[in-house]
């Protein structure tokens, strides 16, 4: 039966990235979960370790105050804000108990590296040869997975150990891997390549789950050459962490990426769908409702433009990020080559460099390149249909305003027809009345006719019958002498004519009314 694997002094460093910075909210503004980071190490990584140092790690933070989260805190440190410990120094974990298990060490070294929150978390053990499946006592319950650890860049494990006896070492690492993780993760991480590290082979595994938050990166590095830990030094080690600060925040950006750009794709997708609603509303008849639906059309589309245009702004953003963090791996890369033995082979950290600016990059600068051509054909319909609705709209407006004038034109005609008819009644009206004071003028005139012939009649028969017997006794000379004095008759019937014209007159005008108004 093959005995067990077994190493010697094995260690676990853990290094989480984690944003501290929102770009989105503003420059330099934190992000809402900034701190979590610090609360999963304290709380879950310290009880399961039972480490009361690092329970209690949020109280030696300088962004922590009161117990409460305070990044103002790292801008008062004389240290910039990059070491997160007061006096910059590890902190050491001294108490940490593990019952009928090998006395386990460990230390902490937060930091923030540019807009990034990270740490050396590790816990090793001292002259201890242990069974390569006891591994999982550096990882309790999958306490320093990234299920737990929840960083929102993603995260290294560094597992370091001697092999016990002469061994294949790539099948060793593939047991302290599976031993380590022990199905406390979601998707197991899997081989991708392998190197030399200071005289020692080193090994790397990777689930590649699209979410950092959930991804585990593992390297493994065993013991080949007795010097490996002397050169690997506090100067190393930062070199180290700002290539995997950098490894992450590539592969974060370009995972994010890739999610932008699909849905980029689906607006665009979105916006294809809309175009032949152009050809459907231009055939509409009726100008009002064909404005309406253009104006609808242009709104939406407008919409979805505006939407897409975020999304190549955040690739253009993605793809300087990258660049940026290509720089600085590279960088990084050289820096840990210059320390680094005769015999050392580093390319599986080049070939990821490679992959940056090559795959990457290219990829990005493809979807851009899709997706401002799609802007530019997108933006062309929008001038074309703003085109559209303009003309519309002055075609609409001017049917609108002839459609006004001519309400206006009906308005006049109508108040002019009823200006002719209320004149043609006026004079109607004013005709009516000057026949009806035409026949009153009549009437009384021939009422004023026969009262005076009635008077005229009455009073001649009155005068003559008083008069005729002067006649008898005085015989008239038919052969006048105007020497001799006026005859009694003739001075009768003249007299009388005088006074009774007179009195008829006077009588005509006080009678006639009264007649006129019992008549009427």
């Amino acid at each position: 039966m093959q005995e067990p694997q077994q190493i010697k002094n094995p260690s676990i460093t853990l290094y989480p990235f984690h944003l501290r910075d929102d770009g989105d909210e503003g420059y330099g503004e934190v992000a809402k979960n900034a701190q979590s980071l610090w609360e999963n190490l304290a709380d879950n990584v310290g009880t399961q370790f039972n480490s009361n140092e690092l329970k209690s790690l949020r109280e030696k933070l300088i962004c922590y105050k009161d117990k409460q989260y305070y990044p103002q805190g790292e801008q008062e440190n004389p240290n910039n804000g990059e070491l997160l410990i007061p006096d910059g120094k590890t902190l050491d974990l001294q108490q940490i108990t593990q019952p009928d298990k090998p006395k386990l060490y460990g230390s902490i070294y937060p930091l923030r590296i540019h807009d990034t929150y990270t740490a050396d978390l590790t816990f090793y053990y001292k002259n201890v040869i242990m069974k390569v499946a006891d591994l999982n006592q550096l990882n309790p319950q999958g306490c320093l997975l990234p299920n737990a650890i929840k960083p929102s860049l993603g995260q290294t494990l560094l597992l370091y150990a001697a092999p016990a006896v002469d061994d294949t070492y790539p099948k060793l690492a593939e047991e302290c891997v599976t031993a380590f993780v022990h199905n406390q993760q979601q998707a197991s991480p899997k081989f991708r390549a392998e190197g030399k590290l200071f005289g020692s082979p080193i090994f790397e595994y990777d689930s590649r789950e699209d979410d950092a938050a959930k991804r585990c990166h593992i390297l493994v590095w065993l013991q080949d050459n007795p010097q490996t830990l002397q050169f690997a030094t506090s100067t190393f080690n930062y070199h180290l962490m700002n290539l995997l600060c950098s490894r992450a925040k590539i592969v974060f950006v370009y995972r994010e990426a890739r999610k932008r750009y699909r849905n980029a794709q689906k607006i665009v997708g979105e916006l294809e769908k809309k175009l032949p609603e152009f050809s459907e509303i231009e055939i509409e008849q009726d100008r009002q409702v064909k404005l309406q639906k253009l104006k609808k059309l242009l709104a939406e589309v407008r919409t979805k433009m505006l939407a897409c245009a975020h999304e190549v702004r955040y690739l253009q953003e993605d793809r300087n990020t990258i660049d940026i963090n290509a720089e600085n791996y590279a960088e990084a890369l050289t820096r840990i080559r210059s320390l680094s033995m005769e015999g050392d082979n580093l390319d599986f950290w080049q070939k990821f460099l490679d992959l940056a600016e090559g795959k990457y990059q290219r990829q990005i600068e493809i979807d851009l390149n899709y997706l401002i051509a799609s802007q530019d054909l997108f933006q062309q319909s929008i001038s074309t249909v703003r085109g559209m609705v303009e003309i519309e709209q002055v075609d609409f407006d001017r049917e609108k305003e002839e459609r006004e004038r001519q309400r206006d034109r009906d308005q006049i005609q109508l108040y002019r027809e009823k200006e002719e008819e209320e004149k043609i009644r006026d004079r109607e009206q004013m005709d009516l009345y000057r026949e009806q004071e035409d026949n009153e003028k009549k009437r009384d005139r021939q009422l004023e006719n026969i009262i005076f012939f009635v008077g005229t009649a009455i009073g001649g028969g009155q005068i003559f019958s008083a008069a005729y017997p002067l006649i008898k006794d005085t015989p008239i000379k038919w052969w006048p002498d105007s020497s001799l004095p006026l005859h009694p008759f003739a001075a009768t019937i003249l007299w009388s004519l005088v006074f009774g014209l007179g009195f008829g007159f006077i009588t005509l005008g006080i009678v006639a009314p009264l007649i006129r108004k019992i008549f009427r």
